[in-house]
């Protein structure tokens, strides 16, 4: 499966525990909680693991917007820890007291961890892993929508661990979700955007009928729509914003504006605590809606 968190190397010794980014920055403050569970369950052993650090929300699904309350903070207060809760789930290891493991294979690794048993069932987790010889990505996919997760990745049985770069014999799918927004203007583009538009500034409809903004697309055109888009907005163009409530800052520092009269149909993620589209991709306009039906994505 795939989880919506932060990815994180472990590096556990009888001298401590140490929380590693994939840039390697060192992150071991920000989650005493974990360091603390670790220390517990691998009791002095040299371990190196692989693995994401999540923060359930209340239907225990990994929320990325929960996560950003503690992915900053180096030294998180005993109030945080307990209002935002942080998993680490372990899906690799890739040494084993003296031993590296790189050059074992995936299916290699992933017995060696079964073989440790770290999972304290609260805090560290090894997720199950399952063969498509004996369950489909099909099935596997519904699964994971119906536990809210990001999506699942595909790891070859026989690959070996290449840090330090993304493996083709890796594959993320990731499952996405699909609204409607009102087109309300546009950031200006660089390069190859310049003469066109960087992204569109979209919004919805709250359930009180006041325009909102929820965030910017700036993915998923062609050349041409770039060019069919910018000639249909700028016959709308208008000196003030339509958004009944102020849009985020950066937005408003840049963007021009245009009467809320086009409705885009566009994939994204998930959104994010402050109702921001995250990862939004543009799909097409919609011309079977109004902009006054289109509300909030929930």
């Amino acid at each position: 499966m795939k989880w919506d968190g932060v990815r994180a190397i472990a590096h556990c010794t009888p001298a401590g525990i140490s929380l590693w980014s994939r840039n390697l920055s060192d992150i071991t403050g920000s989650y005493p909680e974990v360091v603390t569970a670790l220390t517990e369950i691998t009791d002095g052993r040299t371990l190196l693991l692989d693995g994401e650090l999540v923060a359930p929300d209340d239907r225990g699904a990994p929320s990325f917007s929960r996560l950003q309350q503690r992915m900053h903070v180096q030294r998180p207060t005993p109030a945080l820890i307990e209002q935002v809760r942080v998993d680490y789930l372990v899906f690799d290891v890739l040494g084993v007291d003296e031993e590296v493991l790189f050059e074992d294979s995936y299916r290699t690794r992933r017995a060696e961890l079964a073989d440790l048993t770290l999972d304290d069932g609260v805090r560290v987790r090894v997720p199950p892993m399952w063969s498509l010889t004996d369950t489909s990505a099909e099935e596997l996919l519904r699964v994971a929508t119906d536990s809210g997760l990001e999506g699942i990745v595909c790891k070859h049985g026989d690959s070996i661990y290449e840090p330090g770069r993304r493996s083709s014999a890796w594959t993320k799918v990731v499952l996405r979700l699909t609204t409607e927004a009102v087109i309300v203007g546009a950031v200006p583009g660089n390069g190859a955007n310049a003469a066109t538009f960087g992204g569109l500034v979209l919004a919805a409809h709250t359930p009180e009928g006041r325009l909102r903004c929820i965030g910017g697309v700036g993915t998923g055109f062609t050349a041409a729509s770039r060019r069919s888009i910018r000639a249909a907005l700028d016959q709308v163009r208008r000196e003030t914003t339509p958004l009944d409530d102020p849009p985020p800052a950066p937005v408003a520092r840049t963007a021009w504006w245009v009467e809320p009269v086009f409705v885009a149909d566009i994939e994204y993620r998930e959104i994010s605590g402050d109702g921001l589209l995250r990862h939004p991709s543009f799909r097409g306009i919609r011309t079977d809606k109004t902009p006054e039906e289109i509300g909030l994505p929930t």
